[in-house]
């Protein structure tokens, strides 16, 4: 029996960060949660924001909210995999609802 969730990672990228840049960190999400045999559910780019407040000396940055459905070890290394990335300001990982399905 394996469980998966459904999460919500609110991700805010450095304001200086390509485009490019940061269509690869979105990507290799995607990539992580398949090959860890979830799904991306959605991504919605909210675009460049100004914080309420500076963090690290930043005035700016560019969020998204990415939709996956993962198991917690997946979501565990996605969180890994942010933690090491330069361009991530910060980011939040929200848990949506809990679904168990079982393998034959």
């Amino acid at each position: 029996m394996s469980t998966t969730n459904d999460y919500e990672i609110m991700l805010i990228l450095h304001p200086e960060a390509e485009e490019e840049r940061r269509a690869e960190i979105v990507e290799r999400i995607r990539q992580t949660a398949t090959e860890g045999g979830g799904s991306v559910d959605g991504v919605d780019e909210w675009g460049k924001k100004r914080f309420a407040y500076e963090i690290n000396h930043l005035r700016d940055g560019y969020y998204y909210v990415v939709t996956l459905t993962v198991t917690a070890d997946v979501l565990d290394e996605i969180t890994r995999i942010l933690k090491i990335t330069d361009e991530v300001v910060r980011f939040k990982p929200v848990r949506l609802k809990e679904k168990v399905t079982s393998e034959s």
